[in-house]
């Protein structure tokens, strides 16, 4: 008791010696010693929140969006694979994975503007470095497609010839392309650029507003970061309708972006990103370690650390202090669930993040456009999700068991709402693939051929071309004209018209004429009330998962030490990345390719991207990882409810403020803040 006593004393001495060498020069916004009077006025966490949210809404706009909108259009302008380009999508996880714990810990004892500032500046480099390809590769040329010119493309022809040159031009290694490293170097900017901006930056706006405040603040934040996936994904749809060198060339060589050889200007959403983080950055450079108004939320602030980590938070000079630090956490079951918590809503989240346009074109028999705008409209969900979840926990002035219940019942929620995959529309019938080619069921395996039938042997189709078409009366869609038995065409206004197709005449489905009308693409499928069944089921589970993002964000704040804040942060991205977003994005790709009953072919006969999914075992495997996930959750969720000790339960009702400057001892009957209870906060002279 009268080691407590000193070290308080101790404390209190320091406190006060800390606050004088604070001075008011060290609390005013600019640059060094240029700190003039009408800057000040931006000097507020309000403005703060502002110039923070902007720069992580560039940051999702550039990595959530622009660069996997135009992943498939830098495989064709840069000869990369699928697999290269994947590597180049993960490899902004894996750069924040190796920086965000160093960046916590050093961060946390540094300028925490600056730290954030500097990283935005990195974040544009690396925006500047993606565009860079577009400079030094010459103009593209299209090339002209590999068949002969007398012919035309697609249809049946018995005495049909092409040109196989495709896979002795293709002797170069991807690896080995510069383009291909460019994009390695701007990914990895981009990871260490926003590592301080969402660990540190939690952090530096938690400090600088109150507790009641911090929620709302942050759900803000996180709403703002949340549209810039939203905006990036229409940005980059139209942007891919431009050409790619129209600042190059005089005229296009192209007719429209329909064209199969087209390449769209994925270049522009680099140079805008970079634009912007650049001078988003600066004005977060002129921010001071602390704002103004920080102080008087810290004395007013109540701990609500678990109990383990009290004696932790004193250990301040040891020179093992990071390690301890890092022990004394990780001791904490309370955060250990929420980093079980984080790891598996990450492993959904960042899997629909990636594949998202993909699952609901499949899922919802539409095309890739709509599938995109439908995505966009599910961020909105998650738009709401988080301000509800922050507003519920300020209007209710949750403290952690409260928050823990919250979480407990939005899981539940989100649970209940999943099974909404179910209303997936069925299967369209594919000749030789889901169907035959007289319309019945057939269970496809890849290593049968049913593509080839007695109506288009003479045709010499290949595989590689694969332009699906549909008979209109039936239903049945071709994989190409060619393998429909089409031996002429009629270009029309809204489409081509394909006659003479053999395959379609001896279709036998249903009634047909004499012969029936067989045009480009797929045959429309109406799924009715399944749409909005799904979508609605959609919307309600990413809301209610996302509305216990903020609580669970909140736990973790709360639950340690104040000056260990961003070490928990560091700790928690970490597990996050390696154990969530990683494998998360892999899980939900392996799932997807499972699905998938009809792989499509090169002219060097390998397989290459997927042609058709099936949705019934893609929808019921999704809905199966998500069911486990979210039962993890709960059960998480609940044994942590089942084993948090609050800080004031050891000394009846005894608590202390989370002042970054030392403990206050504080006797209060009730854990409301203390502004509410109207006690004042007092030295403890014991």
């Amino acid at each position: 008791m009268e080691r407590h006593s000193t070290d308080s004393i101790e404390d209190d001495q320091s406190n006060k010696q800390d606050t004088a060498d604070l001075d008011e020069d060290q609390l005013l916004c600019g640059y060094r010693n240029c700190t003039p009077k009408w800057l000040q006025c931006f000097h507020t966490s309000r403005w703060l929140l502002v110039f923070l949210g902007l720069c992580a809404f560039i940051q999702s706009f550039v990595v959530n969006a622009i660069f996997p909108v135009g992943l498939s259009t830098l495989e064709r302008r840069f000869h990369m694979t699928s697999t290269h380009t994947g590597v180049i999508s993960s490899w902004y996880d894996f750069a924040v994975l190796l920086i965000v714990f160093p960046v916590c810990h050093w961060g946390n004892e540094g300028h925490k503007g600056r730290w954030i500032g500097i990283g935005g500046l990195i974040m544009a480099a690396g925006s500047a470095i993606c565009a860079l390809p577009h400079w030094i590769v010459d103009p593209y040329q299209p090339t002209d497609l590999n068949v002969d010119p007398n012919e035309d493309f697609g249809q049946c022809y018995a005495n049909r010839t092409f040109v196989h040159d495709e896979c002795k031009d293709r002797s170069f290694k991807s690896y080995l392309n510069p383009y291909f490293w460019l994009f390695i170097l701007g990914q990895t900017l981009h990871g260490l650029g926003s590592t301080p901006l969402f660990s540190i930056g939690t952090a530096y706006i938690d400090e600088n507003v109150s507790q009641k405040a911090s929620p709302m603040f942050l759900a803000i934040n996180a709403v703002i970061t949340s549209m810039g996936p939203a905006v990036g994904l229409f940005a980059g749809g139209f942007l891919l309708r431009i050409y790619d060198d129209f600042d190059r060339v005089t005229k296009v060589p192209l007719k429209d972006n329909l064209d199969p050889r087209w390449i769209g200007a994925w270049w522009i959403g680099f140079v805008f990103s970079a634009i912007s983080a650049f001078f988003v950055a600066i004005p977060i450079l002129a921010y001071a370690r602390q704002l103004p108004e920080a102080r008087r939320h810290r004395a007013k602030d109540v701990n609500q650390t678990h109990q383990t980590n009290v004696e932790m938070a004193k250990d301040q000079e040891s020179k093992w202090k990071l390690w301890r630090t890092v022990i004394g956490i990780l001791r904490n079951p309370t955060f250990n669930v929420v980093i079980v918590l984080g790891i598996f809503e990450s492993i959904i989240i960042n899997g629909f993040a990636a594949f998202m346009p993909k699952i609901l074109e499949t899922l919802l028999a539409t095309t890739p456009t709509i599938g995109a705008y439908l995505s966009s409209t599910i961020i909105l969900a998650c738009a709401c999700g988080v301000l509800l979840g922050g507003a519920i926990v300020r209007k209710l002035n949750l403290q952690v068991s409260g928050m823990l219940k919250m979480v407990i019942v939005c899981q539940m929620i989100a649970l209940i709402f999943v099974f909404g995959f179910i209303f997936s529309c069925p299967q369209r019938n594919f000749a030789g693939i889901s169907v035959n080619y007289s319309g019945k069921e057939i269970h496809y395996d890849n290593t049968l051929d049913r593509i080839n039938e007695t109506c288009n042997l003479n045709c010499k189709c290949q595989r590689k071309d694969w332009n699906p078409v549909c008979q209109k009366s039936t239903g049945l869609i071709f994989y190409s004209p060619c393998f429909a038995g089409c031996s002429n065409k009629e270009e029309r206004t809204q489409d081509t018209l394909w006659k003479n197709c053999g395959c379609a005449i001896n279709s036998t489905i249903t009634n047909r004429v004499a012969e029936d009308e067989v045009v480009s693409g797929y045959c429309s499928q109406d799924c009715g009330w399944r749409v909005y069944g799904f979508l609605l089921c959609l919307f309600v589970t990413v809301l209610a998962s996302f509305a216990a993002g903020i609580p669970t964000q909140q736990i973790m704040l709360r639950v340690v030490p104040f000056d260990q804040r961003t070490i928990a942060i560091g700790l928690n991205w970490t597990f996050l990345r390696l154990l969530g977003f990683i494998p998360g994005g892999i899980l939900f790709g392996v799932l997807i390719d499972n699905s998938c009953i009809k792989w499509g072919e090169s002219v060097c006969k390998s397989k290459t991207s997927c042609l058709v999914y099936d949705p019934f075992k893609l929808a019921w495997t999704i809905m199966a990882l998500s069911i486990i996930c979210k039962l993890v959750c709960i059960l998480g969720a609940v044994l942590g409810y089942m084993t948090y000790r609050p800080n004031d339960l050891d000394n009846g009702m005894s608590v202390q403020t989370t002042d970054s400057r030392g403990p206050l001892s504080l006797v209060v009957n009730d854990d409301r803040p203390l502004e509410e209870i109207g006690i004042p906060i007092k030295i403890s002279e014991k």
